[in-house]
């Protein structure tokens, strides 16, 4: 399948489900949804809300894109467009439900912000210690490739927001798909790293 242009959503996301290199499938799919994603976003999170949140959620339309790709099951009924938007009204949805039953933190760094929005009820430095320990375990990664993805996303950032993942494949001339994988993978293991140690 090398054009995907007349391709149905049905067929490019059961191509990427099977095909480990699906980047041009990716792209059509970014292209054809983007906007969908966008509205619903600005349905769900308004600005008065978490700007901060909502700003990166749009920053990661992409990945929301990819992960919804792959967990995809034409076997439902619905169409991909339908359960993307599903996808990305529940995950604003429990997280707006999840923040209104926490004490607001008035924060004025949005990268801070940003970080700690899963821990605001959090009044200890574990939440600090974790993050700490998973960038430490990704600079001392033999895999230089890894190291520099962490760096990237998290510590070098963008506007005061993690660094979307175009920017970080550009970045190592890896595809999108690849970079993903390559982080996941290696959050997996630090994670697993923390459990044991605890």
């Amino acid at each position: 399948m090398s054009n995907f242009r007349h391709t149905s959503d049905e067929e490019i996301v059961l191509f990427m489900q099977k095909n480990n290199d699906s980047e041009e499938a990716l792209n059509v799919l970014i292209e054809r949804h983007s906007g969908i994603c966008v509205d619903m976003i600005n349905s769900f999170l308004s600005k008065n809300y978490n700007n901060s949140l909502r700003e990166e959620f749009i920053k990661e339309k992409d990945y929301l894109i990819y992960s919804s790709a792959l967990k995809y099951k034409a076997s439902k009924g619905a169409k991909f467009s339908t359960f993307l938007a599903n996808c990305i009204k529940w995950k604003c949805l429990n997280i707006f439900n999840r923040d209104k039953k926490r004490q607001a933190v008035p924060v004025e760094d949005d990268k801070i912000e940003y970080l700690s929005y899963s821990n605001k009820s959090s009044t200890n430095n574990q939440d600090i210690d974790i993050y700490s320990n998973i960038i430490n375990q990704s600079q001392k990664h033999p895999d230089k490739r890894i190291r520099k993805i962490f760096f990237l996303r998290y510590e070098k950032g963008i506007n005061n927001s993690v660094m979307p993942w175009r920017m970080i494949s550009g970045e190592l001339d890896m595809s999108i798909q690849g970079c993903i994988n390559l982080h996941n993978s290696a959050m997996q293991q630090f994670k697993n790293k923390i459990i044991k140690e605890i």
